[in-house]
């Protein structure tokens, strides 16, 4: 599953100048299983040669998409620390008016700048659309102690988190899939018509569904039948799911995919 920029789940990437050569596909199935994507791919960006600090840097990133339900946020930071030192504390802290959040990442000292992509439970209320301040802190020790800090004012965008079944059910003598995908996204945003492939070797299918955003789980079955072909339940299938959503005029969305579906009659 994938858990967003404005025209997807949500911006991992502060800048182009912070891109790194490991991006992960997705996080779709990361973020529901912390429920909280999509999709998106949190990016390690790593000091050159000859360029290891000898102090922590930690940097937030544009970055803060809301659970459905409220009660997390997921933030990214970049952070480092010297070689042979030891942290003391690698934290962020998420605050909006009438709610807040802390939680740790696991900051380990390599001389070299990693990305970290962190969910940040609510303590006090329940977190909202609209904007929110993220801090990030970095305190290591080696006969001294060093500290970094940042904090950064972001836009809060929703999440949209998408899960497919691990199985579709054939029908009408393998002309047709039926398969299951459940759908969460937040109450401010508005379910859009959204496609569900599934496909075969030459035969693929396309079913549709409109997602309901009340901030709880809805599951849909989607019938999918190709204008020609059958499916072969010997093999596994394909499937991949755009669920589409709009909030303040544009489109978010959530992303899953499995690469062996397996099809039952």
């Amino acid at each position: 599953m994938e858990s967003a920029r404005l025209d997807a789940p949500y911006p991992l990437v502060d800048t182009p100048e912070e891109r790194g050569p490991d991006q992960m596909a997705h996080v779709a199935r990361a973020l529901v299983a912390v429920a909280l994507i999509a999709l998106l791919a949190p990016t390690t960006a790593f000091a050159g040669p000859g360029r290891a600090k000898e102090a922590p840097d930690v940097r937030v990133q544009h970055v803060a998409a809301l659970a459905p339900d409220g009660r997390s946020m997921i933030v990214q930071v970049l952070a480092s620390c010297p070689e042979r030192w030891t942290v003391v504390e690698a934290s962020v802290r998420v605050s909006q008016p009438g709610a807040f959040g802390q939680a740790a990442f696991p900051l380990t000292c390599i001389g070299s700048l990693r990305s970290f992509l962190i969910t940040v439970p609510v303590a006090s209320g329940t977190f909202q659309l609209g904007d929110a301040v993220v801090s990030a802190a970095v305190v290591v020790e080696r006969g001294k102690t060093a500290q970094a800090d940042d904090s950064r004012t972001l836009p809060v965008q929703p999440l949209v988190l998408v899960e497919l079944a691990g199985f579709a059910r054939l029908e009408n003598d393998n002309r047709a899939v039926v398969i299951d995908v459940t759908v969460t996204c937040h109450p401010e945003t508005t379910g859009l018509e959204s496609r569900l492939v599934v496909s075969q070797g030459q035969t693929l299918g396309v079913g549709l569904y409109t997602p309901i955003c009340d901030g709880t789980a809805h599951t849909f079955s989607v019938r999918v039948e190709p204008p020609e072909g059958v499916y072969n339940p010997a093999f596994v299938a394909q499937a991949l799911t755009f669920a589409n959503t709009e909030h303040a005029g544009q489109v978010v969305y959530g992303i899953d995919d499995d690469g062996s579906l397996e099809l039952v009659n």
